[in-house]
This record gives structure tokens, C-alpha cells and sequence, in this order.
């Protein structure tokens, strides 16, 4: 039997948002959080790498499912149909206060890099991909003075040691994040980091873009004359 959590994006960890299910692994996944990853890391599944298009079909059924089916509200109960619930947690002020606003995945924004030559003509508009400033970046815990922690392990400290912690404080890897406030306070951090960030956002992201790699190379060569 299909529970709630069945209709939610392994990478936003949202329920799913005009859903993709990739034709290979038959991994489901929004729309956008799916061709967000694979621009970024390249034509593998985020979930488990395996070999996949940006332009993976919809999944029908499971829209069909969500407009039929009703599911309760993880803060304040109240029932939804599955297909209306994201919009019910962008407005629901007791999920607002548990897990922090709905955003939505923030796309990779190619960097212009105009190259100059050894003569007056100018290579325009070769494109390398940005690398979020997120990855390899280290927190320290806003409940004690504990510090480099990774996203993950900063997670499973908060978890491990401040688990009945109700203090409201800011999520240091959300305030990293380009969709990030730096005012807002959680009321719930712990719940917030286990629906938000059960896994590392570097896993979905590939420091080593072959792309970035040629573009780099045909820079250096080029300015050396």
C-alpha cells in the first residue's frame, strides 16, 4: 500500500511536483529538482547514477493518483489532495513553523566568460557552469561551539545531542544557500534538518564537470599567447 511519503522527491524531499520518472531505474522525481541535478551533475539518476536523459517522460499515473488521493497535512493534519498539498504547505503557517518555507531548487546559472585573444577578436560566451559555493562548506552548530561539521554530520550532531533542543535558530546550511534567509528562525531545527536535508547536496552536484574542465583548459592555452 502506497503511504505519503511514496509521492515525495528524494531530492527536496517535498511532495512531488509535476513528476518525471526516468525510463532506465524508474526513479520519481519534480520536474525541475530532476533536470536541476542533471545540469549540474550530468545524464546520471540523482538517486542511484545510473544512465538517464534531461528529457525524461511524465509520470502520468502518478498524477493521476495524486489528484485522486487525500493525505494528511505533516503539521496541522488538516486532509489535501495529494496533487493540491504543495500549495497547502506554501500557505500553512503550523508546517511554516515545523520545517521551514517551500522553496524551490535554485537552477544553475552558466558564468559568461568572454576570452581575449593575442589580437583584437574576442572568443564570446563560452559557458562554464557555476559550482555552488555550498559544497565542501563547514558549520558550526548553532546549539553548542562545536564546529567544522559538514552538512551531514552537522545534521546527525543536532540529532544525536541537541534532539529535544525547541530553541528557535537559523539552519547555517539553508543561510548558505542562495534561496537562503539569514532571518529566519525555525522553530523546529531538528525536524527542519530531517525534512530538509537528509542528504548531503554535494552528492547531487559533480566538482569535476568534464564541461568546466575543457573550458578552463581552452582558456589557459589561449592566454599563453
Amino acid at each position: 500500500m502506497d503511504t505519503q511519503q511514496d509521492y515525495d522527491c528524494p531530492i527536496c524531499q517535498e511532495v512531488l511536483k509535476m513528476p518525471i520518472r526516468t525510463r532506465q531505474c524508474q526513479h520519481l522525481f519534480c520536474k525541475d529538482c530532476f533536470q536541476t541535478a542533471v545540469r549540474s551533475q550530468g545524464l546520471q539518476c540523482p538517486m542511484c547514477r545510473g544512465p538517464v536523459s534531461e528529457r525524461e517522460p511524465k509520470a502520468l499515473d502518478i498524477q493521476q493518483t495524486m489528484r485522486e488521493t487525500k493525505a494528511k497535512c505533516r503539521a496541522c493534519g488538516n486532509e489535501k489532495f495529494l496533487n493540491r498539498m504543495r500549495l497547502h504547505y506554501k500557505t500553512c503557517r503550523s508546517y511554516i513553523e515545523e520545517y521551514g518555507p517551500v522553496s524551490n531548487p535554485t537552477p544553475v546559472v552558466p558564468a559568461q566568460v568572454p576570452i581575449q585573444t593575442h589580437s583584437s577578436e574576442v572568443i564570446p560566451d563560452i559557458q562554464i557552469p557555476t559550482v555552488p559555493e555550498s559544497i565542501q562548506r563547514l558549520y558550526t552548530c548553532p546549539y553548542c561551539t562545536v564546529s567544522g561539521l559538514g552538512d551531514l554530520e552537522l545534521v546527525e550532531h543536532c540529532v544525536q545531542y541537541h534532539s529535544q533542543e525547541r530553541t528557535p535558530a537559523v539552519c547555517p546550511i539553508c543561510m548558505c544557500m542562495p534561496f537562503g534567509d539569514p532571518n529566519y528562525y525555525s522553530r523546529n531545527l531538528i525536524g527542519h534538518f530531517l525534512r530538509r536535508h537528509p542528504y548531503s547536496y554535494s552528492g547531487y552536484m559533480d566538482e569535476d564537470d568534464e564541461d568546466v574542465q575543457i573550458c578552463m583548459a581552452v582558456q589557459m592555452s589561449v592566454e599563453r599567447f
